[in-house]
C-alpha cells in the first residue's frame, strides 16, 4: 500500500479521490497483500470478491469507480445491485475483453505473443518486456515512471498469476448487462488509449442509457499527474458527484493540502532520523532521493573538474533554483569538502573569498556589483596557480545591462593550466528552460549559454516540507556541536510548525530560526520543545497551539530523535 501511496504512477490517484470522499481500494485475489495462492480467479470471482469488500464496509449506498478491466466488473456490480451503486464511473473501460473483440487470425497471434512474454518477462526488469507494457500503458511516461511500473509488475503479483489474470481479462464480455445499468454513469476515455481503444469507451456511452461521455486529450492509460487530461479528468469527476465548484481542482491548493496529510503521517511514523542517510554533502541535506542522486553527482562532478589534469576542457555548470532553495549553500558546502574558506578582505568578504586549501573560492553575485568589481574580482584571480572554483550568482541578474556577459566570457573560455570551474545560478522564470531562454535574449546570452554543455545544467527543487524538518534538524545539531550542546530530540509539533510556516521558507532563514530556538532551550535540556521556537508571551505560539489540539493532537508531547 506504502509503496502504492509513493509511487510516480499512482499516488495522485490516491491522493486526489480521497480528498473529498472517503475512497476504498483493494487487492485482487493472487494480488498484492492478498492471498497469492488461490484455486480460482474467474470474473465471477472477481465480482464476489468486490461484493464481499462492500458488504464488510457495511455500505448502503456508495459511489462506485472501474478503471480498465474494473469497468467490466463495475458493470457488473452496478447491474446486480443497482440499489447500492449512487453514481457509476468508467475509466478506460470496455465492455469486451481485447480475444472477444479481435478475433482475425493476426489479432489473436498478437495476443498469444503477449500472454508467452508475460510468462517470461513479467517482472524481470528485462528491457524488452518493460518497453513492450509501459509503451502501451503509458507511451508518454518519464524514465522514473517507466521504471515504477516495471517495480510494480514485481510486488504486485507473480508471473504465473499475471498470466491467469491477463487471460481472464481478454475472455471478458459484459456487454448483455449495459442495458441494465440504471444509475447515473460517466464515462471518461483517453482518445490514444492503446490499451483499450477509444472507440470501446465511446461504444460503452450509446449502450447504456443516459450516459455522459468525457474524451480526453491523452495517450496514456494510466493518466499522469502532470497532464491536462489528469485535471479534466478531476474536474469531471467531482462535478458528476456534486462537489461544489469551490472545492475542484486549484493546483497549487491542491499540492499544499496533499503535502500537509503527508508530513503528518511522516511525522507519526518516525521515530527517529538519521541525517546521514539524507545527506548530500557537507550538512546540505535533501529528503528526495532522485534530488540527492542529482546532487551529489553534481557534487562529483565539481570536485573532479578541480581535479582534472586536463586544462583545455572547460568545466563550466549552471543552475536553475527558485530563491530560497539552497543553492549558494549546495556550492558553498561542495567547497568546505575541499578547505577552509577565509575572505581576502573584510570589504570584499561578501563576493571574494580565498580558501588556505588549495581550492580558491571565489563568489561573485551579479545582483549586488557593479561593472569595474566584477572585473576587479574576476582579473585578481588570473595569476593564482591554484585549482579555482567560481560561483556566480544571479547569473540572470542586470537585465538591463551588457556588460555581465561580456565580462564573463573571456574566463569561461579560458585555458589556464590549472583548473577553474564555474558555476552560474540563477531564479528566473519558472524553470531552468524559461531562465535559459530569458538569458538567450540578452546580449552575448547565447554565447554564454553555449558555453555551458547540456549536461552540466541542472534544476534543483524547490525545498519539500520534508527538506525544510531536514535543515532545521541539521542546524540545530551543529549548532549544538558548536556550543557544547546535544539536541538529541525535538517535539514533532514544533517541526511541524516550522514545515508549515510560510514565513520559514528558505535554507538562510531556517538555520537562523535554528539557532534562535537553540539559545531559548535550557542548558540543561537536551530536548528542543515547541514552546522554544518562540519568545515568551508571543501570540503565535498560543494560537498555533490551540489550532494543533484539534487537527494534530498527536504531535503534541511526542519527540523524534535525531542523530548524525
Amino acid at each position: 500500500m506504502q509503496f502504492d501511496f509513493d509511487s510516480p504512477v499512482l499516488r495522485h490517484w490516491s491522493r486526489e479521490l480521497s480528498k473529498y470522499h472517503s475512497y476504498t481500494r483493494y487487492d485482487d485475489r493472487g494480488c498484492g497483500l492478498s492471498d497469492r495462492e488461490v484455486a480460482s480467479s474467474t470474473f465471477e470471482n472477481w465480482v464476489e470478491d468486490l461484493e464481499a469488500v462492500v458488504d464488510s464496509l457495511g455500505l448502503e449506498k456508495f459511489a462506485l469507480l472501474g478503471l480498465s478491466h474494473g469497468g467490466a466488473l463495475s458493470i457488473a456490480y452496478a447491474a446486480r445491485h443497482p440499489e447500492r451503486v449512487s453514481h457509476l464511473i468508467l475509466y478506460g473501460a470496455s465492455a469486451l475483453g481485447r480475444a472477444k473483440a479481435r478475433s482475425s487470425m493476426r489479432d489473436l497471434e498478437e495476443l498469444n505473443a503477449m500472454l508467452t512474454l508475460t510468462r517470461v518477462g513479467w517482472g524481470t526488469g528485462n528491457p524488452a518486456y518493460e518497453q513492450l507494457f509501459t509503451s502501451i500503458f503509458m507511451p508518454d511516461g518519464k524514465v522514473e515512471e517507466r521504471h515504477w511500473f516495471t517495480e510494480l509488475q514485481k510486488k504486485s503479483t507473480s508471473p504465473v498469476n499475471a498470466v491467469r489474470f491477463i487471460k481472464e481479462f481478454l475472455q471478458i464480455n459484459v456487454q448483455d448487462l449495459l442495458p441494465r445499468i440504471t444509475v447515473p454513469t460517466l464515462i471518461l476515455h483517453s482518445r490514444g488509449d492503446l490499451v483499450l481503444p477509444f472507440e470501446d469507451g465511446r461504444d460503452l456511452a450509446t449502450r447504456i442509457a443516459d450516459a455522459h461521455f468525457v474524451p480526453l486529450n491523452s495517450r496514456n492509460h494510466i493518466l499522469m499527474e502532470d497532464e491536462e487530461a489528469w485535471k479534466e479528468f478531476l474536474v469531471e469527476t467531482r462535478r458528476f458527484l456534486g462537489v461544489s465548484e469551490l472545492a475542484r481542482v486549484d493546483r497549487e491548493d491542491d499540492r499544499s493540502v496533499a503535502q500537509a496529510k503527508e508530513l503528518v503521517s511522516l511525522l507519526e511514523r518516525t521515530s527517529e532520523i538519521e541525517l546521514s542517510k539524507y545527506r548530500v554533502v557537507g550538512i546540505y541535506t535533501r529528503y528526495d532521493e532522485k534530488t540527492r542522486n542529482v546532487l551529489k553527482d553534481l557534487k562529483q562532478k565539481i570536485v573532479a573538474g578541480l581535479q582534472s589534469s586536463n586544462a583545455s576542457k572547460h568545466e563550466n555548470y549552471l543552475i536553475w533554483a527558485r530563491p530560497g532553495s539552497g543553492k549558494t549553500f549546495f556550492v558553498k558546502q561542495v567547497t568546505e569538502t575541499l578547505a577552509h574558506p577565509k575572505p581576502k578582505t573584510e570589504k570584499m568578504q561578501g563576493s571574494f573569498e580565498r580558501n588556505r586549501g588549495n581550492v580558491e573560492y571565489v563568489q561573485l553575485n551579479l545582483a549586488e556589483v557593479e561593472e569595474s568589481e566584477a572585473r576587479s574580482i574576476l582579473s585578481a584571480t588570473e595569476k593564482s596557480e591554484r585549482p579555482s572554483l567560481f560561483f556566480i550568482d544571479e547569473v540572470d541578474g542586470k537585465s538591463g545591462k551588457s556588460w555581465p556577459y561580456e565580462t564573463l566570457l573571456p574566463y569561461l573560455d579560458s585555458s589556464k593550466v590549472t583548473p577553474r570551474v564555474f558555476v552560474l545560478a540563477g531564479s528566473s522564470g519558472d524553470s531552468l528552460a524559461e531562465m535559459k531562454s530569458l538569458i538567450a535574449s540578452r546580449p552575448k546570452g547565447a554565447d554564454l549559454i553555449s558555453r555551458i554543455p547540456d549536461n552540466n545544467q541542472y534544476e534543483i527543487p524547490s525545498m519539500s516540507l520534508e527538506d525544510k524538518i531536514l535543515v532545521t534538524l541539521a542546524n540545530l545539531r551543529l549548532a549544538g556541536r558548536d556550543t557544547g550542546r546535544d539536541v538529541a530530540e525535538v517535539e514533532k509539533l514544533a517541526l511541524y510548525y516550522v514545515a508549515k510556516n510560510a514565513g520559514l521558507d528558505s535554507a538562510r532563514q531556517l538555520r537562523e530560526f535554528a539557532l534562535r530556538c537553540l539559545e531559548r532551550m535550557p542548558s540543561e535540556e537536551d530536548r528542543l520543545k515547541f514552546d522554544h521556537l518562540f519568545a515568551p508571551g508571543d501570540q503565535a505560539n498560543k494560537e498555533f497551539w490551540f489550532g494543533a489540539r484539534t487537527v494534530v493532537p498527536q504531535l503534541i508531547d511526542s519527540y523524534l530523535a535525531v542523530r548524525d
